[in-house]
């Protein structure tokens, strides 16, 4: 009779969790609302708060202030004219060469700095502000750690580096106001031109020597203790999917074929600051193994750990659970993202997935 209870145990075990992830890969028909937290405008006093230790600011009037560097930056007149916005390329093009020819198109750039065979510069993308360093012909990126509300002008200093010092500026803003897709939040100053004086020892700061700095993988939920997150023997910094281990099966590779759809025109696989970031539950979506783009997935219950930087552009797309078909072989996944949303057809034969992307509503 023991022996019955034990191979009871492991059969158990293996049909619970074939029902957690068929409810949590697959449509139970349903209506699941997406819960929304109200809007609510940030105190001055929090935004003050929320400034990191390694960042100090102090005020001076001779920095351009936030509405000055937005308005300047978003010259309508000047987007119309052709030829001024070619040269304007042209001039971006030639100025930041340098990182462009090491960190490719991961980042906006914004500063660049040489100095004794050394090159710096000040960088941006769906994340936040990253400080780039290429000495030796080794290039490497560090978040600097900026609270969400933090704004850097375009207009930097020139010589932004000064031993272990990384000089910027800029504002602290937040948005004024609840707003929606097209268009993105108003914002507004709070604390305006300001003069950020930023501690690199602790943007330096690597526990793990897996070449992400702990102030990033703090802020994408990495070990920053652990050079292999999900221990899966691809390093964090090279893994496409760096917080679950991959594996290949019929609705992962359903997933993975859906994004790398989406992004086959780039290839950030080989860009290591670069992810398109995801929540999910599903078993499978957590398991994908795109070709190419670098993914994040993150459980839904840990939306609210993740800190906003007031950049829409980390999560972009939202894909949903798998509806099945009377036709076995055929389903179908809801998606959306700030330009409307619609549903994947994905139909499955001689094992491979053929996809067919169906809009149903643009914003």
């Amino acid at each position: 009779m023991k022996l019955f209870y034990l191979m009871l145990i492991p059969i158990s075990t293996l049909s619970c969790k074939q029902y957690q992830t068929e409810k949590s890969c697959f449509e139970d028909g349903k209506d699941n609302k997406v819960q929304y937290k109200e809007f609510s405008i940030d105190k001055p006093e929090d935004i003050i708060k929320a400034n990191p230790d390694h960042v100090k600011f102090t005020t001076n009037k001779n920095i351009e202030s936030y509405e000055e560097d937005y308005n300047n930056d978003r010259n309508m007149d000047f987007l119309k004219d052709e030829n001024a916005w070619k040269k304007r390329a042209e001039e971006y093009q030639l100025r930041f060469s340098d990182l462009i020819k090491n960190f490719g198109e991961q980042f906006n750039y914004k500063n660049i700095q040489h100095t004794n065979n050394v090159i710096y510069g000040i960088g941006e993308n769906q994340f936040g502000y990253w400080f780039l360093e290429i000495k030796n012909n080794i290039p490497n990126a560090y978040y600097l750690g900026l609270s969400k509300f933090s704004y850097l002008n375009d207009q930097q200093p020139e010589n932004f580096i000064s031993g272990n010092k990384f000089v910027a500026h800029g504002s602290l803003i937040r948005i004024s106001e609840s707003w929606g897709y097209p268009f993105g939040p108003p914002t507004e100053a709070v604390r305006d031109r300001l003069a950020f004086e930023i501690n690199l020892d602790a943007v330096r700061k690597d526990t793990d020597h897996d070449r992400f700095n702990d102030l990033f993988e703090e802020l994408i939920l990495l070990n920053p203790k652990s050079a292999d997150t999900d221990s899966d023997g691809v390093p964090d910094f090279t893994d496409v999917n760096p917080l679950y281990k991959s594996e290949s099966s019929k609705f992962a590779d359903l997933y993975s074929q859906v994004i790398d759809n989406d992004y086959q025109s780039f290839n950030f696989s080989k860009s290591n600051y670069f992810f398109t970031g995801y929540f999910s539950d599903c078993d499978y979506f957590q398991k994908i193994t795109p070709k190419n783009v670098k993914v994040l997935i993150y459980p839904e219950k840990k939306q609210n750990m993740l800190k906003s930087d007031y950049k829409s552009g980390m999560f972009p797309v939202h894909l949903g659970r798998i509806k099945k078909d009377k036709n076995t072989n055929k389903f179908y996944i809801n998606y959306g993202n700030g330009g409307g949303g619609g549903f994947i057809e994905a139909v499955f034969k001689n094992k491979k997935w053929t996809l067919k992307k169906i809009s149903t509503h643009v914003v």
